[in-house]
C-alpha cells in the first residue's frame, strides 16, 4: 500500500523514479513498502504517435500518413535493504519484442559515493541522461550518436555521486562497448566514460536528470562528458580507437505569474579514428531549443510552445555510411501539457536537409505521451 497521498507527491517525482532515482528518501512514495528500506515502484510509459511526411507514401510522391507505438515501457525499481537498490525495466523494440531496457543493482552508501552495475546509461550529455520520455527536443537528437546495446544503454558499472551541496556531481565508469567476435575490439577492451556536471542554482541529485521540471526547480546547470575505447571502431582488419566529448548547458526559470521559461543546448564531437567506420561517425553536431510554458490552464492543461534547432556535420568521406549523412533540422511546435512533462500532446512541424544526394523532407507529428507510477 501506499505511504503518503498521491496528491502530496512533488510534481517532478514520477519523472525521477522512472529513472530510477532512488537516492533521495524525500521523494519517496512507493507503490508497496514494507518500511523505509524494502518498497518497490511499479509504473508505465508509452509513446503513440501520428506522423505525415512530404513524399513518404509507398508511391513516392504523396504524403505518408502513419500512425505507431512508438515505445511501450514497464517500470520496476526499488530497495531491498538501507544501501541496494535496483532496477528492472522493459521496453518494446521496432520490431514489437520486449527487451531489457535496464537491469542493474545498486549499492547507494550515501549521496557522495555509490556504485551501479548491470544495464544502465552510461555517463554521457545530459539530453542522453533525460530522453526518450523528457527528451529537450521534440524527438530524440540525432546529433546524440553515441554507440549502445539497447536505446542508449550498456552492460558496466559505475561510480557516481554529488559534492558541494548537491551542485557538483560526477560519473565515472566502465562499460563493454563495442565487442563481440567479428567486431573491430578482438582484444576486449573495455570502454570507458565519465561526466561532471554543476547547478548554480537548484541542484538535481541522484543518478539522472530530467529535461524540465515544468517549474518546480530553478535549473542553471552546465555539464561536460567523455568516453574512450581502445579499438572501438573501425573493422577486426581495420581498427581504431574510439573517442566522444559534449558540453551542454540548461536553463529553466520560474518567472512572475507562474510561467517556466526553458533553454538547452549541447555540442558533440566523435571520432573514429579515420577508420571510416559506417556505424560511428567522425564529426561533430549540436542541437539548441528554446520553450515558454504559458501560465494559464486551458481546458485541463497547459500551453508550451518549442523550437528546435539541430545540425550534424561529418568528417568522414565514406558516402555509403548512414553515419556519413550530414543533417539539418529546424521543429516548431508546442506541448499540451495536461500532468506537466508526465501526460502531454506534442503537436510539431519539422523540416530536414541532407546530402549524399539524399531529398529534403517536412512532416508534422502528433504525439501522445504519459508515464506514470502508481
Amino acid at each position: 500500500m501506499k505511504t503518503t497521498s498521491s496528491q502530496s507527491r512533488p510534481r517532478v517525482l514520477p519523472a525521477l523514479l522512472s529513472l530510477g532515482v532512488l537516492s533521495t528518501p524525500a521523494y519517496a512514495d512507493p507503490t508497496f513498502a514494507r518500511n523505509d528500506h524494502q518498497f518497490i515502484n511499479i509504473g508505465v510509459a508509452a509513446r503513440a504517435s501520428y506522423r505525415s511526411e512530404q513524399d513518404a507514401a509507398p508511391n513516392g510522391k504523396d504524403r505518408s500518413n502513419d500512425f505507431d507505438i512508438e515505445s511501450a515501457r514497464l517500470y520496476t525499481n526499488g530497495k531491498l535493504h538501507q544501501y541496494v537498490s535496483f532496477e528492472l525495466n522493459t521496453e518494446k523494440d521496432a520490431n514489437d519484442d520486449i527487451k531489457l531496457l535496464d537491469g542493474r543493482i545498486g549499492l547507494e552508501l550515501n549521496e557522495h559515493f555509490n556504485i551501479f552495475v548491470g544495464r544502465f546509461l552510461p555517463p554521457a550529455s545530459r539530453a542522453s541522461a533525460s530522453a526518450p520520455y523528457y527528451p529537450p527536443t521534440f524527438d530524440y537528437p540525432f546529433s546524440e550518436q553515441a554507440p549502445s546495446k539497447f536505446a542508449g544503454r550498456d552492460n558496466g558499472a559505475s561510480i557516481w555521486g554529488v559534492l558541494l551541496n548537491q551542485k557538483l556531481k560526477y560519473h565515472v565508469g566502465a562499460f563493454e562497448g563495442r565487442s563481440g567476435s567479428t567486431t573491430s575490439n578482438q582484444s576486449d577492451h573495455l570502454s570507458f566514460a565519465g561526466r561532471l556536471s554543476y547547478n548554480f542554482w537548484d541542484p538535481e541529485p541522484g543518478f539522472y536528470n530530467i529535461a524540465m521540471y515544468d517549474g518546480a526547480k530553478d535549473i542553471l546547470a552546465i555539464g561536460a562528458s567523455y568516453r574512450y575505447q581502445k579499438d572501438g571502431a573501425g573493422t577486426q582488419a581495420n581498427p581504431g580507437d574510439y573517442r566522444y566529448w559534449n558540453i551542454d548547458g540548461r536553463l529553466e526559470k520560474a518567472i512572475s505569474g507562474g510561467a517556466v521559461i526553458g533553454a538547452e543546448g549541447s555540442y558533440y564531437r566523435y571520432d573514429n579514428d579515420n577508420t571510416l567506420d559506417p556505424e560511428i561517425a567522425k564529426g561533430k553536431g549540436f542541437f539548441f531549443t528554446g520553450s515558454y510554458m504559458f501560465p494559464q490552464e486551458i481546458g485541463i492543461g497547459k500551453i508550451q510552445p518549442k523550437f528546435v534547432y539541430e545540425r550534424f556535420e561529418n568528417d568522414d568521406t565514406n558516402a555509403v555510411a548512414l553515419a556519413g549523412l550530414e543533417r539539418k533540422r529546424y521543429d516548431l511546435g508546442f506541448s499540451y501539457l495536461i500532468n506537466g512533462s508526465n501526460v502531454r500532446i506534442d503537436t510539431y512541424y519539422y523540416k530536414e536537409t541532407r546530402n549524399q544526394g539524399l531529398p529534403d523532407f517536412n512532416g508534422i507529428a502528433v504525439r501522445f505521451h504519459i508515464a506514470h507510477f502508481f
